[in-house]
């Protein structure tokens, strides 16, 4: 399946989010009749008509398998027609020669390099430069490729090929719910009478162990949440009870109106006490005190409290979206809470995020170019997806925020929900990194002269059931992938 998305691309193109740029600085050996035929750089000359920063677009130039291509592909629709190239020796050579033949508006024909290309090459078909030692005893052959996308890189991609069956599916259940639980993922399902769980170590897995688990106690599945020590979960009561690992549940001897989710070793929740609401946490940490709600605050149906760090902030994070207020009013906002204090940090009058209950808040990728060179540097992104509007119908829009929440974009056509998948709410998200490798016909492709990267680790997302318009659960689990994380880091 991995392969599929690979395939999308005409070759690899960029550095995936896990690996650092390092400088090229690696000293060459080879034998003197190569150096006589030896090309040491290739570019192309300006031309913004065709593209901003055409002449820094890097060029691998494989010498064993006389190949010069540029593994960054150039964006999808770029006209390789009538490019200028400059070209570089390591030594003096009697000729070099461009033959093209099969290109789309230049007729076969064969063009001689000087020390600048006055002349524009059609790359759309096949160009091969021969060069020629200076004392005429060597001749190597280069084939040239300009690399275009077929798509474009910069997409979210959610195949129907990767739709998985939802795992412990019943379609009598009153209940799922997925979490993690350090490195093991867990369901747990209610059909009304008994509970199972569901283990696994990857959210791909197919087949998941299966185990009906004692729950004295009529459970609110989808308030289930995980600390990395215990599992927790409210009854249709607000009682909070726990359990190691979901075979035997204990109360915990609290009454909640929500759970709002997981922080660090604890549950944050939100009590209410004659119709007032306050924050409340289990276990209690030293000298804490429940403190009533502030004012706009959701008690219920927001986004599961997601954590996360950044370079901003020295605590622990953690965030919730939307929900509804004490009043009942839908919420577009973003809370967030350091570990003593909630506080509100969505700047309101500069986002697209609308008033949304029990959406899916996950943290992603997105990538953006740096300024004046074909590069694209990888940036940290939170999604929204999915959720209730406050006209009761479902959200099909995809919102980003890059800035830890306080600003949100709506998802363009290249970052957006496919059509073939169904609208939903409370469905749960995860981001699981995977394995890829360069494997068969191309690991003996194209690659760089030093050290390849030949395997790298993929942040794929996936997407657990969810409910649609009419409270249904939806029995499957949806697979995606920002393309440009998929390609062959080349740096």
């Amino acid at each position: 399946m991995l392969a599929m998305a690979v395939m999308l691309l005409s070759l690899p193109a960029l550095v995936a989010c896990n690996h650092d740029d390092k400088d090229d600085d690696s000293v060459y050996s080879y034998s003197d009749s190569e150096q006589t035929t030896l090309v040491t750089g290739f570019s192309l000359q300006p031309d913004a008509e065709v593209l901003a920063s055409l002449d820094s677009v890097h060029f691998t130039i494989d010498y064993d398998n006389g190949l010069i291509y540029n593994a960054d592909s150039l964006p999808k629709g770029t006209d390789i027609s009538a490019l200028k190239v400059n070209v570089e020796f390591l030594n003096t050579v009697r000729s070099a020669v461009f033959t093209i033949t099969g290109a789309t508006e230049q007729a076969d024909t064969t063009i001689n390099y000087a020390k600048m290309m006055t002349q524009s090459l059609d790359f759309t078909g096949k160009t091969v430069l021969t060069v020629t030692s200076g004392d005429e005893s060597q001749v190597k052959d280069y084939e040239i490729k300009i690399l275009v996308h077929h798509v474009n890189p910069d997409s979210l991609v959610i195949p129907m090929s990767w739709r998985r069956d939802l795992p412990g599916y019943e379609s009598n259940l009153k209940g799922h719910k997925a979490v993690k639980q350090g490195d093991v993922y867990r369901i747990l399902t209610y059909d009304g009478n008994q509970c199972k769980m569901l283990t696994a170590t990857s959210p791909n897995q197919g087949n998941w162990d299966s185990q009906t688990v004692n729950v004295p106690f009529e459970p609110q599945v989808q308030t289930l949440v995980a600390t990395p020590s215990a599992l927790y979960m409210l009854d249709t009561d607000g009682e909070l009870f726990t359990s190691a690992d979901g075979t035997e549940w204990t109360s915990c001897g609290v009454l909640w109106h929500s759970l709002l989710g997981a922080y660090e070793d604890r549950v944050l929740g939100v009590m209410g006490d004659a119709g007032s609401y306050y924050h409340d946490e289990y276990p209690r940490t030293d000298d804490f005190v429940p403190t009533e709600i502030e004012d706009g605050f959701p008690i219920a149906h927001s986004s599961e409290l997601m954590q996360t760090i950044n370079e901003w902030t020295l605590s622990q994070q953690a965030l919730l979206v939307g929900g509804v207020d004490s009043g009942g009013q839908a919420l577009s906002d973003v809370w967030g809470y350091d570990g003593t204090r909630w506080g509100k940090i969505n700047n309101i009058h500069s986002t697209a995020m609308p008033a949304l209950t029990d959406a899916t808040l996950f943290a992603y990728y997105t990538y953006r170019p740096v300024t004046g060179v074909r590069r694209y540097s990888c940036q940290s992104t939170l999604y929204v997806m999915g959720g209730k509007l406050s006209d009761g119908s479902l959200n099909s829009s995809i919102y980003l925020s890059n800035t830890q929440g306080v600003t949100w974009t709506v998802g363009d056509s290249t970052v957006a929900q496919p059509s073939h998948m169904p609208e939903f709410y409370g469905a749960q998200a995860f981001v699981n990194y995977e394995n890829m490798s360069v494997a068969g016909s191309a690991a003996n492709g194209p690659k760089r002269i030093v050290a390849p990267i030949m395997s790298w680790d993929c942040p794929y997302f996936y997407l657990f059931g969810g409910y649609n318009d009419q409270g249904v659960l939806l029995p499957h689990v949806w697979r995606g992938v920002y393309l440009r994380l998929t390609n062959n880091p080349v740096y």
